[in-house]
């Protein structure tokens, strides 16, 4: 029934999308703070951990302070390896979180749009 104007003044416009674009922003690092509350917290220290102590026994042995030279290339290879699966995991944590959220959401659009 009502017909809302449209302005024509350019600053007008111009405020709208400005005001568009830091509601994406916002939108945004929303978003991030939502998959990040809902990582479990034990799962990403472990990650983190994992990570650290692999790099930490890497640079160890290549800075020559395990001394057998068999053995720091035994704590290289176990280092590297941990590195790797720490890096997976922490990959796999982030972006699978969220899931049954998404879910739940495309759910809710599926009933939604068919009502209308």
């Amino acid at each position: 029934m009502f017909e809302e104007e449209k302005h024509k003044n350019p600053l007008v416009s111009d405020g709208l999308e400005q005001l568009n674009i830091t509601n994406r922003k916002a939108t945004g690092i929303s978003d991030f703070m939502d998959r990040v509350h809902s990582i479990n917290g034990l799962h990403f220290v472990s990650a983190i951990t994992q990570i650290f102590l692999g790099t930490s026994v890497v640079a160890l042995s290549l800075i020559n302070s395990i001394q057998p030279f068999w053995l720091a290339t035994i704590m290289t290879v176990f280092g590297s390896i941990t590195t790797m699966v720490g890096l997976y995991f922490m990959y796999s944590i982030i972006t699978h979180s969220g899931a049954f959220d998404s879910l739940l959401h495309k759910a809710i659009k599926r009933v939604i749009s068919s009502q209308n």
